[in-house]
């Protein structure tokens, strides 16, 4: 494979694939003060509580085993198209299972979650779009097709936020079930178009050998879905019940504004794991540590904006009872910015297949910010939880670091060169706190931190300009 051809077109699948981001973020933040008019606060929770469902039990659903796609593009190259039909065959058929297991508890289930029968139905559909949305994604980002991966986040990210407000307006009672509809829209499109390519197009053989394969990985893997999704959802539960809803809504408009960089950084790294996995697999370990530096200027350059923006974005979209929101967001930016620089170590202990270890590490950083939440929650009160969550995902590099020590990660990645970002991103984020009020301060130096950064790797920036233009002529 030439790696430079290669490497420019992860990225420009990473540069498109963050720019339908950002025009999704715009969209949705629009979007925001619409739905609120248009749906109660009890329809939009239930929705909610839905989408949160999903979530977590598509992954219980399939086993995850939408997880392995990238890694066995590596294993079986020339039988991929075998590979998806396959795991859409097994979804199907996993989710089906499910449906029957779950069908004599169905009014149990109803009673746990709050749903009507119409959500009950659904769920088990939109877990299946979901997963077949998963495994579509993966596969055309893994073979950087920029177009369809660009047309897929902006589906998802404009089309369904819109569809869903305007049929919530629509619905003269369960509103929420417009809500529902419209944001599983853009997965179920996706996944009935990737689902007729598949069998259209793939050459329809089932076998069981990829089957047994992606799921010796990802079920043991599951722990660190699960661990993940506890820990972005822990801190709201524990605040809600030790400080009270009403900071627990707070918590959770701070929470959004402060993952808006998360939210752009991890479609870039969706683009740049591949890449990286095809490198290991050339034992080409110094292009890696190379463009890494490149990556991780780029983002960290993402989440230095959002820092300094934030107390405005936080005046501009919310009403003054969310102003503390204003000093939670660097904290909860620099929380997330440490979890951009796990998903480098992630994907040395993910391409060596250390399943255990990787749901190892995120188990205990969950227990770990449980543990902390109830401590400091209740001493220093809700807003203690950004500081926690953010320590919590420190401990999380920390030991995904000490566990790809064995694998040669001094040669894949500048170790120091993460340590400086990281004091950066720290010094940054309480420079912006202690200047909450000051735009000329906090603008003044972003903006010489943006003269700094282009001339230093002006040479870098014009490259790929220049590849990115020649690309989009073909």
């Amino acid at each position: 494979m030439n790696v430079e051809n290669d490497s420019k077109k992860t990225a420009i699948t990473a540069t498109l694939n963050a720019s339908a981001n950002i025009i999704s973020l715009i969209v949705g933040m629009v979007m925001v003060p619409i739905l609120t008019r248009v749906i109660s606060t009890t329809d939009l929770g239930l929705a909610t509580t839905f989408i949160s469902s999903r979530n977590i039990l598509t992954i219980v659903f399939t086993f995850a085993i939408y997880a392995y796609v990238n890694k066995a593009m590596l294993e079986f190259p020339n039988e991929k198209k075998n590979y998806v039909f396959s795991l859409t065959l097994f979804c199907l058929a996993s989710v089906a299972v499910f449906f029957v297991l779950c069908l004599p508890f169905k009014k149990q289930i109803q009673g746990l979650l709050g749903f009507d029968n119409f959500l009950f139905f659904w769920l088990f559909i939109s877990c299946f779009a979901f997963a077949i949305y998963n495994i579509g994604n993966y596969y055309c980002t893994f073979h950087n097709f920029y177009k369809i991966v660009a047309s897929m986040v902006l589906v998802i990210g404009t089309f369904a936020p819109v569809l869903s407000v305007v049929l919530a307006y629509f619905m003269k009672d369960r509103k929420y079930i417009g809500r529902v509809v419209g944001v599983d829209a853009g997965y179920v499109l996706v996944a009935l178009v990737f689902g007729l390519w598949t069998i259209i197009f793939g050459k329809k053989k089932f076998g069981t050998k990829y089957i047994k394969r992606s799921l010796k990985f990802t079920v043991p893997v599951m722990p660190h879905l699960l661990s993940q999704v506890l820990l972005t959802q822990c801190d709201l539960l524990m605040i809600g019940y030790i400080s009270g809803k009403d900071k627990a809504g707070i918590y959770s408009m701070g929470h959004t504004v402060g993952y808006l960089a998360l939210t752009v950084v991890v479609q870039i790294m969706a683009a740049w794991s591949p890449w990286v996995y095809r490198r290991f697999e050339e034992k080409n370990l110094s292009v890696v540590k190379k463009n890494s530096r490149l990556i991780i200027i780029v983002c960290s350059y993402i989440s230095l904006g959002l820092l300094t923006l934030s107390a405005e974005l936080v005046k501009l979209f919310l009403p003054p009872e969310y102003l503390p929101c204003i000093y939670m967001v660097p904290p909860l930016v620099t929380a997330t910015y440490f979890e951009f620089l796990y998903l480098f170590f992630y994907d040395i202990l993910y391409y060596n297949k250390k399943a255990k270890l990787i749901a190892f590490a995120s188990i205990v950083t969950s227990i770990l910010n449980i543990v902390l939440n109830v401590i400091f929650i209740n001493i220093y009160g809700y807003m203690a939880a950004c500081y926690t969550t953010a320590f919590s995902y420190l401990v999380l590099i920390i030991m995904a670091y000490v566990m790809c020590r064995k694998y040669k990660v001094h040669e894949i990645y500048n170790i120091a060169y993460i340590l400086a970002w990281i004091a950066v991103i720290i010094g940054y984020s309480i420079l912006v706190m202690f200047f909450a009020n000051s735009i000329l301060i906090r603008y003044g130096v972003f903006a010489g931190i943006t003269v700094f950064l282009f001339f230093l790797k002006r040479k870098e920036i014009l490259d790929f300009v220049k590849n990115f233009r020649k690309m989009g002529d073909k």
